[in-house]
């Protein structure tokens, strides 16, 4: 038996990659048929294909490559040997069976090519081929070779026969795709390739970039939900107290404020709402209730969504100011506010407290109520000019609000005296007796006797009462408001007048019960039915009364009833008396304690020391059009009384002197914001208004957005107008003498003062038609540094509200207030 010639070397197996290069061993030879390309022999061999190579770099080797011969276990091997290209046994019973006697035909020891004959357009290849890359000439062999496959015992029985050409085959069926699949393998044969560089991959990064080092989050990753709330709870406090620490500070100007809307809370709230759009997770820890204990005014849309992920966490509704707030929306963000109640039997309800719906106006009376039946916890209710507050509101606070403390029902047009009538009775119905404290009523209608005493038997706590222009207030219903009888007085406390303590007849022996109630503030301004009766009622029955409102009432209030109330009010700190113009120098004495007041010692050791005298404690008196007063009582008054600050007498006997004395002990007592009226006062000439120039101002101005368009004049911004002072004859010097947001300075209100205003507006003009000039000129930058912003803070020049044409102002028109500074025409005294 002899080996062919043509090569010696032990044979291997190709790249797993492109399949095995050889053909099934142990397969016989079969008989030549058309679709088989016939053994070539040594001699006879064919012309053998030249492929081009191909290299074969990390980048393009198949993720799913035929696997190598080699790398098959031992069974795999023998059901690769004898594979299907050969009939099996089973077949060849079957073929003795039906008497076939031909041998087969297929033999172990020729070896069959390796070729799918499902695949059309066949072809041989050679050496050099991607199924055989190695460069080595491969020839027929008659003896095994001593490689690796040799060394597997497949169990042959005869010799091995010439190896059979390569075939390259066309493309692939789905079948033999299916075949081919399997897990890939690297080959351990060497590359074709020339150079090692094919084997680097392929990159589409640059390697020249710095490595990008991964910062954990600390915040989201490691702080639990509790800590990552006080974080943001933090940054709206820090928000407020450097607000309030700028404030403070005198680098808070007029004109950064008018620049600055939000601050304080307000804008720690706004930049909270900003972090929501970090991501999803941040949205939802900024929209935690936990945050919104206090819900301010926001966009409708944004209330919809806080109410709906707050829940029970809210606990104030501050949504004054909002008319965009509609009565479908306060219905949703009821519900979302609402918690499941605790029993069965109970509604679900809220825990809101405190409710501010000034200004709500698109609100309607069922949205109203079907929040205030499920606010049981309520304690401080505004529904001020709300038109959907009716009689049937107050029906509701007294059934399902018995926590009320503070409520303010001014100027509701559809609410009247019957309304506040059954809250009382609903209350005293059950045997009990109203919380409130605070009750705005003003411009109520149809006030009632019986209305005015149910309301005091209801509310013994009361300590704020405002029925200011209710028409119909008389002065029986103040004094059914405080009356008693024997049997009530027993139960409540009361005092007991004589008929001359009552302002009744001297003579007469009876007694009068009155009610001692926790008034402190009193306001019965423009209820023109009243007098000094009035005032004779709530004598000794307001003790702890603090402010005393009576002005619009005119000539009906005289002294007799004024006299006697004031001398049973010894805490009083503030009274306004305009328009009383009956009123003499008595109401002054009254209010001016006298210098040696002294108390004696008491008697025995648990004896109680006196009351202080009237007008130790007063601050501030308005006493407009009260033409009997005089100049000397005006003096005493200032002299005796060391907290009063604000002094309101236009159209008086006020002269220079009052004046200069009010002036000069408001420096002395360092009082903060001291303020004093002498409008239409003909002794108050210009001459007194030049002397105390340098400590007095034409306006009281503060620093704030809301105070933007009223352009007061503040010496911090330093607007260069140094000559304000010279313009009105004051020889002063210095930008900060009319100083309008300096608290030190006396605000004094003249004829001749005001002019400081027109003419610090007119400076402010000429200054920004200047600068005008020399932008449009371009010699700004020549100048020196131009700060438009300061030229331009109060907005002059603008279009005239009343001009129908848009006409602006020229040089030579008259200087006015127009809207341009926000007022409207209106002249601000």
């Amino acid at each position: 038996m002899g080996w062919s010639e043509y090569d010696q070397s032990p044979q291997t197996a190709g790249p797993s990659s492109y399949g095995s290069g050889f053909s099934a061993i142990g397969e016989s030879e079969q008989s030549s048929s058309p679709e088989t390309t016939p053994v070539a022999s040594p001699e006879t061999a064919a012309p053998i294909e030249e492929v081009a190579v191909r290299r074969r770099t990390l980048s393009n080797v198949s993720l799913r490559s035929t696997r190598s011969l080699s790398a098959l276990s031992l069974s795999k091997v023998k059901v690769k040997f004898a594979g299907t290209k050969s009939p099996g046994n089973i077949a060849r019973k079957l073929r003795f069976k039906k008497g076939d006697s031909t041998p087969d035909v297929h033999d172990a020891r020729a070896v069959s090519p390796i070729v799918d004959t499902d695949l059309p357009g066949a072809a041989e290849i050679g050496r050099g081929s991607c199924f055989l890359p190695w460069a080595r000439d491969l020839k027929g062999r008659t003896i095994p070779p001593q490689g690796t496959l040799v060394d597997i015992d497949v169990g042959l029985s005869g010799p091995i026969g010439t190896v059979s050409p390569l075939l390259r085959i066309g493309p692939p069926s789905e079948l033999a795709i299916l075949r081919s699949k399997g897990r890939s393998y690297s080959s351990p044969f060497p590359l074709s390739s020339s150079s090692p560089l094919d084997i680097i991959p392929v990159t589409q990064t640059d390697l020249s970039e710095p490595v990008r080092i991964k910062v954990p989050d600390y915040f989201d990753e490691y702080l639990p939900l509790e800590l990552k709330l006080e974080v943001l709870k933090i940054l709206v406090e820090l928000h407020e107290a450097e607000h309030l620490r700028l404030v403070a500070s005198e680098r808070w100007t007029a004109r950064k404020a008018a620049r600055n809307r939000c601050v304080g809370a307000e804008k720690g709230m706004m930049d909270l709402l900003k972090l929501s759009r970090v991501s999803k997770a941040w949205h939802s820890l900024v929209y935690d209730g936990q945050l919104w204990a206090r819900l301010p005014k926001l966009p409708p849309a944004v209330l919809a969504h806080v109410c709906k992920g707050a829940g029970g966490f809210v606990k104030q509704l501050e949504l004054a100011g909002t008319p965009s707030l509609s009565s479908d929306l306060l219905t949703n963000m009821t519900e979302g506010l609402c918690i499941e109640a605790a029993l069965p039997d109970e509604l679900p309800h809220t825990r809101v407290t405190t409710i501010n719906l000034q200004g709500c106006t698109a609100l309607s009376t069922r949205s109203l109520h079907h929040l205030l039946i499920r606010s049981p916890f309520l304690e401080t209710l505004c529904v001020k000019g709300l038109s959907a507050v009716t009689n049937t509101t107050c029906t509701i606070l007294a059934t399902y609000c018995p926590r009320l403390v503070s409520l303010d029902m001014s100027r509701c047009n559809n609410l009247d005296g019957e309304g506040i009538r059954s809250l009382a009775s609903c209350t005293l119905l059950r045997c009990d007796t109203l919380r409130l404290k605070v009750l705005h009523l003003s411009r109520l209608k149809r006030v009632t006797d019986e209305m005015m005493q149910r309301l005091g038997k209801a509310a013994p706590d009361l300590e704020v009462l405002d029925l200011s222009h209710a028409g119909n207030l008389h002065n029986s219903a103040i004094e059914a408001f405080v009356s008693l009888t024997d049997e009530e007085a027993a139960e409540v406390n009361s005092v007991q007048l004589t008929a001359r303590e009552a302002g009744r007849d001297p003579t007469d022996s009876s007694t009068y019960w009155r009610r001692v109630t926790r008034l402190r503030h009193l306001a019965l301004s423009s209820c023109i039915l009243l007098t000094d009766h009035a005032c004779t009622h709530l004598a000794h029955a307001v003790p702890q009364l603090e402010f005393l409102e009576l002005a619009g009432i005119g000539e009906d209030l005289r002294d007799t009833g004024l006299i006697r109330l004031l001398e049973t009010t010894p805490f009083i700190k503030r009274l306004d008396l305009e328009d009383a113009s009956e009123i003499s120098d008595a109401v002054l004495a009254v209010l001016t304690p006298s210098a040696a007041s002294s108390s004696p010692a008491p008697l025995r050791p648990y004896q109680p020391a006196p009351l202080p005298q009237p007008g130790h404690a007063l601050e501030q008196l308005v006493i407009s059009y009260a033409g009997h007063l005089t100049a000397d009582a005006l003096i005493a008054l200032i002299h005796a009384c060391p907290r009063l600050r604000i002094l309101e007498a236009d159209n008086t006997r006020m002269n220079s002197a009052v004046v200069r004395t009010f002036v000069e002990r408001a420096r002395e007592r360092a009082l903060p914001d001291p303020y004093l009226g002498a409008i239409d006062c003909p002794s108050v000439g210009e001459n007194i208004v030049r002397e105390v120039a340098a400590h007095a101002r034409p306006r009281r101005g503060w620093r704030s957005w809301d105070a933007r368009k009223l352009a007061f004049f503040d010496a911090r911004d330093d607007e260069g107008l140094s000559t304000l002072g010279l313009g009105l004859g004051l020889g002063l010097e210095g930008a900060g003498a009319q100083d309008e947001c300096d608290a030190r300075r006396v605000v004094l209100k003249t004829f001749y003062s005001w002019q400081m205003v027109d003419r610090v507006r007119a400076a402010r003009e000429k200054q920004r038609k200047a600068a005008g000039r020399r932008v449009a000129n371009g010699s700004a930058s020549s100048g020196g540094t131009l700060d438009l912003d300061a030229v331009g803070y109060a907005g002059m020049g603008r279009t005239r509200w009343w001009s129908p044409g848009g006409r602006r102002s020229g040089a030579g028109s008259a200087v006015l207030l127009d809207g341009g500074e926000g007022r409207d025409g209106c002249t601000i005294m």
